[in-house]
């Protein structure tokens, strides 16, 4: 038992040595997205870390249909990205590149939808239908991160990437097929283009240090 309290110590004190990055994305406020983020340093020059996320508002809803508010609306985001620090002067701080792994889902839920009946021209078909979505998607990044003389760092993040898994489903199949004019898709996904989704990334994070890289 002893030896496994000193294990924990010892494991504890080689934490606090490390540095530790942990943010939040106040940008996203306005998106109704809020979410955490870490770094862990490797070593000056290089960073892993995560991402999570969390919205209940579609940022890339474009309101061009009849029905385009979307009042119940979900999504989650987890990102684990890599960092290269060019002229790192405090451990991690300065302009950086990355790459970065997404995975998404999404859910928008009681979608209405009114359209002419085909086959009765003076009949209304009025219907609801969720829309969710899966995807996982690969990108670049880069930023700059300010490092005060205390705990306290400001970062600004910029990405692109693509959705090379993207999955959109209905539950009903009768709204899938509908024109962008009946029912616009976009008001209900979370990416930009349909036959390449791409997805756009824009943070601006402040938060603390913790331990050093020294």
């Amino acid at each position: 038992m002893k030896k496994l309290i000193i294990a924990a110590l010892l494991f504890s004190g080689l934490g606090l040595k490390a540095q530790h990055d942990i943010s939040t994305d106040v940008l996203g406020f306005a998106f109704s997205k809020y979410g955490i983020g870490y770094d862990y340093l490797m070593n000056s020059s290089n960073s892993i870390g995560v991402n999570i996320n969390f919205a209940s508002d579609n940022m890339f809803a474009d309101g061009k249909s009849l029905y385009g508010d979307v009042e119940k609306y979900s999504e989650m985001n987890i990102i684990p990205e890599y960092k290269f620090y060019a002229t790192p002067n405090k451990g991690n701080d300065g302009v950086y590149i990355g790459v970065y792994g997404k995975y998404r889902s999404s859910n928008a839920k009681d979608n209405a939808y009114a359209v002419q009946d085909p086959n009765d021209a003076n009949n209304i078909i009025i219907g609801k239908t969720d829309v969710s979505t899966s995807a996982f998607g690969l990108g670049a990044l880069a930023g700059y991160k300010w490092q005060s003389k205390g705990a306290l760092f400001l970062e600004a993040t910029f990405g692109i990437g693509k959705f090379i898994v993207n999955n959109v489903k209905y539950s009903d199949s009768f709204a899938e097929d509908l024109s962008d004019e009946q029912f616009n898709e976009s008001d209900y996904t979370p990416y930009i283009g349909n036959e390449i989704p791409v997805d756009l990334r824009l943070a601006l994070k402040i938060g603390i240090r913790i331990g050093s890289s020294k």
